[in-house]
């Protein structure tokens, strides 16, 4: 079985932040903040494994500290597990001051992206953490999917009561 080690599905993007990125609040727009999360895990996705994904589900997605024009970001994505089709990437936006150079974490998130099936089966690398930081995301990533099963399956009825002609 081919390995691939976390790092290697890395994908890093460094961005300034801009007065049209920002909300009626002076800080990062959430939808920016997605949209920039999809591109980055996307590409890490890729890396991990060489077929086009889709977007299933953000799970777990919290937003720690405010992003504004006094902000540099360095968004990290990568791989910290997969199963049949379903690829787990853990995402974290840090921030500096542009000032002071002091960094934070500012946000993050779990994203579940899957294989097309037009690719039918595909064999996963085996995935190897290294750092500190690796090992702890990937050691939950069992838990992480067994939560997503239950979840998905409590939405599932609750999609049932929903009237979709409103």
């Amino acid at each position: 079985m081919k390995q691939i080690t976390c790092s290697q599905t890395k994908a890093i993007s460094d961005r300034l932040v801009f007065d049209g990125d920002l909300n009626d609040k002076g800080t990062l727009f959430g939808g920016k903040t997605l949209s920039m999360l999809d591109e980055n895990a996307g590409l890490a996705a890729f890396k991990f494994i060489n077929v086009k994904v889709a977007t299933a589900n953000y799970d777990y997605t919290n937003f720690w500290n405010p992003i504004t024009t006094k902000d540099s970001i360095r968004i990290t994505s990568y791989v910290t597990g997969a199963s049949e089709r379903a690829i787990e990437v853990f995402t974290k936006i840090a921030t500096t001051d542009l000032k002071t150079y002091q960094t934070k974490i500012a946000f993050t998130s779990f994203s579940t992206l899957v294989t097309l099936r037009q690719f039918g089966e595909v064999n996963f690398p085996e995935l190897i953490p290294e750092t500190d930081e690796e090992k702890f995301l990937c050691s939950g990533w069992q838990d992480r999917v067994m939560e997503r099963k239950n979840s998905y399956h409590a939405a599932k009825v609750f999609l049932q009561h929903l009237d979709s002609n409103d």
